[in-house]
């Protein structure tokens, strides 16, 4: 299974097509909020691929969670959330403390902008950066890949546009 996780788009998915096109089979997709009112145009650009959305701090319509649960093929689950009510500014120990409390073995954030992958104490945590407005030291867009083949760890990856 190949999962893309994106975030803090802000309503701008104009990088979404060249994301599509560079992964190719994509069984679904995640976004970590922050959307701003694009959650219907999400859905219909990506056609049959799978779509979880969660609400961000800029998130208003009330459309999408705060937090969901992903159940992921071979017993892997995801713990996914925005990030501003686990103070990921300042760290990620409340949101690794969640996922854990969850029984998760992967946490999914946006909020900073800036892309990060770790793993600690068993849980992959990853936050995708932003496709449209990146605040990492190079401003490039950013978006995370996670590929489930087996039982085994899943691999997380950062890629860039």
């Amino acid at each position: 299974m190949k999962i893309v996780v994106i975030s803090d788009t802000h309503g701008n998915l104009s990088r979404l097509d060249e994301v599509l096109k560079k992964e190719g089979n994509v069984d679904m997709i995640l976004h970590c909020g922050d959307i701003c009112g694009d959650e219907e145009t999400l859905r219909r650009r990506t056609g049959v691929i799978a779509v979880q959305i969660v609400a961000g701090n800029m998130d208003f319509n009330g459309y999408s969670p705060a937090y969901r649960l992903v159940d992921l093929p071979f017993k892997h689950l995801a713990f996914m959330t925005h990030g501003h009510r686990y103070g990921v500014n300042y760290g990620t120990e409340m949101l690794e403390d969640e996922a854990e409390s969850v029984a998760a073995d992967i946490a999914l954030y946006g909020h900073t902008h800036v892309p990060d992958i770790h793993e600690k104490n068993g849980i992959w945590v990853m936050n995708p950066g932003s496709l449209a407005y990146p605040r990492q030291r190079d401003r490039r867009s950013s978006y995370g890949v996670i590929e489930i083949k087996d039982e085994s760890a899943p691999k997380l990856k950062i890629m860039y546009i």
